[in-house]
């Protein structure tokens, strides 16, 4: 699924994707994910987020215009410069509880990449 799929579901669901504003968030969104998504075979999946980043300037900005949260990369993102300046969509790289691994965390990609294993999750107003 791409971005603009995952998009699209959760507005039909009356919310919008995730975006993740701090540490504190990031620790909560990642957790969460890890301990809900069914893995089965699968050493990882991979969830859209509402914000995106600027390869250009190297920051983040979410889904409301507000700066974002910047850090838990996976090892060697974000990209960055001309060559990955379409590479403006986050996604969540998640590894199950059992996994020791560091392979996991924020990246930067395509809003446009279909990429297997990939899901989103919603955030609603509760007011």
């Amino acid at each position: 699924m791409n971005r603009n799929t995952a998009s699209k579901y959760c507005i039909a669901k009356g919310g919008r994707l995730v975006d993740i504003v701090d540490k504190a968030m990031y620790d909560v969104v990642y957790n969460y994910c890890r301990q809900t998504i069914v893995f089965g075979s699968n050493s990882w999946a991979n969830i859209w987020l509402g914000s995106s980043y600027n390869t250009t300037t190297d920051t983040v900005t979410q889904s409301n215009g507000k700066p974002g949260y910047h850090g838990g990369w996976y090892p060697g993102d974000p990209h960055r410069g001309s060559r990955y300046e379409t590479w403006t969509g986050l996604m969540l790289d998640i590894v199950p509880p059992s996994s020791t691994g560091t392979n996991h965390g924020m990246g930067n990609y395509p809003p446009t990449s279909v990429v297997g294993g990939v899901t989103q999750l919603c955030s609603t107003n509760l007011m």
